[in-house]
């Protein structure tokens, strides 16, 4: 019954025949009657998941509206106006250039921004010193998915709904923090060398001036230059405070900086309200989500289902391969991600892969950091659909050229990610 429902619920996902609620809601519910639980028992089952996840979905419905925020105020842009001032421009230095913008766009965490902000800014640099086009999105993917690993990221947030440590985001966030630091490193060397392979085609000097290049990024009705400064030390704050003092609820941190933020950029009480709505109504349906996964956590674990399962593996699996199981499915991630959703990934795999790595005495936190980066969700429309528009942007490009380019990188990323965070100890 408990491999029948996540196969089902990974379907149905997989299919868009229901939507993620549905999903984590009803079908729990039917399985659990299915094996003999009472309307009790499930209550049971149901208030134990939930309070799984409760803290994460509050740390969802004030971090993301609070990055977004500094997004509308131009906090972002006015960094990446600073970046692109102090540049001489070359190929290599654009790739990378990619790179670090596509970075700095993600800290609201949002991969449309990403791709709605990057690429129309760099593509047009990309032509003039005759770069291809698919090193772009791929650069941009590869900055996206290195960058989830933030506290306040939905896939962070996911992660951390399996765990029961106290502010599990920033707990996790830390562990792989060594990781990602390395990680970022290679990304931008490698951009490097794709920008150096690239030089070949350039013939000539090109020139575009600097404030042509920064007249791309334009301010808006909501952008508030004269804040950078108070909105940059804020932001550095709030997550210094996440980092140096955990026993404060992470949701909480979030909630002050919200309310001093919205005071200090919008004072208007109509603005404010008007922006409010307009942030809490894009919190739909990932909040939601996250908060009734525990409802699928909370049937599969005191249900026995998540029990029987792992006997069923630990019969199936030889022994000499038990202990590393986690380990060859995080290498595979790339691949895998084409038959997975994140909300599958994260609420059906996993789950199952801790509750299985644990009969070997691997912590349960040690397989989520490992199983995090699935990289593959960068190249699977199904998991981020948000591809269709960084490939609609670069020129229209066909989504197989875009595959094909970029999922055989990712995959080594993937594996070097892997085989990093094993030595240095992060993932054992």
């Amino acid at each position: 019954m408990g491999f029948a429902m996540m196969i089902l619920i990974t379907v149905l996902l997989m299919k868009q025949k229901v939507s993620t609620i549905f999903s984590f809601t009803i079908i729990p519910v039917i399985f659990a009657i299915l094996v003999g639980s009472s309307i009790t028992q499930i209550s049971g089952y149901i208030d134990k998941g939930i309070l799984k996840t409760y803290s994460i979905a509050l740390m969802m419905m004030f971090s993301m509206p609070y990055f977004t925020l500094m997004s509308d105020a131009g906090m972002f842009d006015y960094i990446v106006k600073g970046i692109l001032k102090r540049v001489r421009l070359t190929a290599p230095i654009i790739c990378m250039l990619t790179v670090i913008v596509a970075s700095i766009c993600e800290l609201d965490s949002s991969v449309l921004s990403v791709f709605l902000i990057t690429i129309p800014l760099m593509l047009p640099l990309y032509k003039k010193f005759h770069i291809d086009i698919k090193v772009l999105p791929f650069l941009c993917s590869a900055s996206v998915i290195l960058m989830t690993s933030k506290p306040w990221d939905a896939r962070m947030l996911r992660a951390a709904s399996l765990t029961s440590s106290k502010n599990a985001s920033t707990v996790l966030f830390m562990h792989l923090l060594p990781v990602q630091l390395v990680g970022m490193i290679a990304l931008l060397a490698f951009a490097a060398f794709l920008g150096f392979r690239q030089m070949k085609n350039l013939k000539g000097n090109v020139e575009i001036s600097r404030d042509e290049l920064i007249g791309m990024i334009k301010d808006t009705e909501l952008s508030r230059p004269k804040m950078f400064i108070p909105n940059l030390i804020l932001t550095a704050l709030v997550i210094f405070v996440l980092c140096a003092f955990p026993a404060i609820p992470q949701y909480f941190v979030f909630a002050v900086g919200l309310v001093i933020s919205i005071m200090l950029n919008y004072p208007d009480k109509k603005l404010s309200s008007k922006l409010l709505k307009k942030y809490y109504g894009n919190l739909w349906p990932v909040t939601p989500a996250v908060l009734l996964s525990g409802v699928v956590v909370g049937v599969m674990q005191y249900s026995g289902m998540l029990n029987a399962m792992v006997k069923v593996l630990m019969n199936v699996i030889p022994a000499a391969i038990g202990p590393w199981v986690y380990l060859i499915l995080a290498m595979l991630a790339t691949p895998l991600m084409f038959v997975f959703t994140n909300d599958t990934w994260f609420y059906a795999l996993i789950p199952i892969v801790a509750a299985f790595s644990a009969k070997y005495g691997v912590p349960t936190d040690v397989v989520i950091v490992t199983m995090f980066m699935n990289f593959g969700a960068m190249v699977s429309p199904v998991a981020q659909p948000q591809i269709y528009v960084a490939t609609d942007l670069s020129e229209k490009m066909p989504l197989a050229t875009y595959v094909k380019y970029s999922f055989w990188k990712l995959w080594g990323m993937n594996i070097a990610w892997t085989v990093v965070g094993f030595v240095l100890g992060v993932f054992r």
